[in-house]
């Protein structure tokens, strides 16, 4: 087998389930194990979302928090894995995506604690499953209302994807119409989750967390506590290259696609790009928008390397590899 097709082989085994799980689960461990409380991470537990504190003290524990992030993270993975197939986003059988979700979120330390950004990543994903289920419906009411009613879930724990919504009824163009109709739909189920949570919220006495919760989606400030190391930095420059590169084979190829692959992955490179210019309009939450960002980027990745893949971008993925590894390393040991 030649060097050309290697990679391609290789996404097509189901053994990737097992590597990309095992990466994950390793990842997560060992990093919750080896990290005192005084080490520094890239993520701060200050609560930006008002609903976050209460939900982050149902959770007590050390290893709960972290049990909980894992699942969902793999349930994210599958979800994205279950969207390539379902709608056959590409040309081969693989779980490409699913072993480069385990493997992105499993290098990035910052991820192995549990975060809002996993729970608002888990509703985008169901939403994007959502939009796709609507492609040339003529009665898609319910598909365009679960998706409103899921962005606006997802906002409530990283309050700036409110501002997703109008972009929604902009992108949803791309796989079916939104007309008059689906508007008020869409708004409908928007404003269902808080006419639930006001309920909620009435019962309990807690009101003033709605107008905290508007004033967190326009909140500015750094979550940082650390700055980011070389080895992340060279990581995370290394992850866009091997995006870009992705985005331009399918360009290049955007053509030869079905119409129903096209207005998925325009809408998957949409969100991608309003994800990736909120980690700077919005600071404070960058660690929740990389995390959203991870999804559409491995389907991206997915449809790049399950193809035939050139000289540069196999080099530029063996050196990918070799710095994911020294971004984990380097929360550990300084070099």
């Amino acid at each position: 087998m030649s060097r050309r097709n290697f990679i391609q082989h290789l996404s097509r085994t189901n053994l990737l389930w097992v590597v990309g799980l095992l990466l994950c689960v390793l990842g997560v461990v060992f990093s919750t194990m080896l990290l005192t409380p005084g080490t520094e991470v890239l993520y701060s537990d200050e609560v930006i979302s008002p609903f976050w504190k209460p939900v982050r003290g149902f959770i007590p524990g050390e290893w709960l928090p972290v049990l909980i992030q894992f699942l969902l993270l793999a349930a994210n993975a599958i979800l994205f894995q279950f969207i390539v197939r379902r709608y056959e986003l590409l040309r081969t059988l693989g779980v490409l995506t699913f072993f480069i979700y385990c493997f992105i979120t499993a290098a990035s330390i910052p991820l192995h604690c549990l975060i809002p950004g996993s729970f608002a990543a888990l509703f985008i994903g169901l939403a994007y499953f959502s939009v796709f289920e609507s492609y040339r419906k003529e009665n898609c009411n319910n598909q365009v209302f679960n998706a409103s009613f899921l962005i606006v879930l997802a906002a409530l724990f990283v309050p700036p994807l409110i501002f997703l919504l109008p972009l929604f009824w902009l992108a949803f163009n791309i796989v079916n119409t939104m007309n008059f109709k689906r508007w008020l739909v869409s708004l409908m189920g928007a404003l269902v989750v808080f006419w639930l949570l006001g309920g909620v919220l009435f019962l309990s006495d807690r009101l003033e967390l709605i107008p905290a919760f508007f004033e967190a989606c326009i909140q500015y400030g750094w979550v940082f506590s650390a700055e980011l190391p070389t080895m992340g930095i060279v990581f995370f420059s290394m992850l866009f290259l091997l995006v870009m590169l992705a985005i331009v084979n399918y360009l290049r190829q955007v053509y030869s696609e079905k119409i129903g692959v096209r207005s998925a992955f325009s809408f998957l490179l949409i969100s991608l790009l309003v994800f990736v210019v909120s980690m700077v309009i919005f600071p404070a939450y960058t660690v929740d928008f990389f995390l959203l960002s991870i999804g559409p980027a491995s389907v991206m990745l997915s449809h790049y390397y399950g193809s035939e893949v050139n000289l540069f971008g196999r080099l530029a993925l063996y050196v990918f590899l070799l710095t994911a590894v020294g971004n984990y390393l380097s929360f550990f040991f300084s070099f």
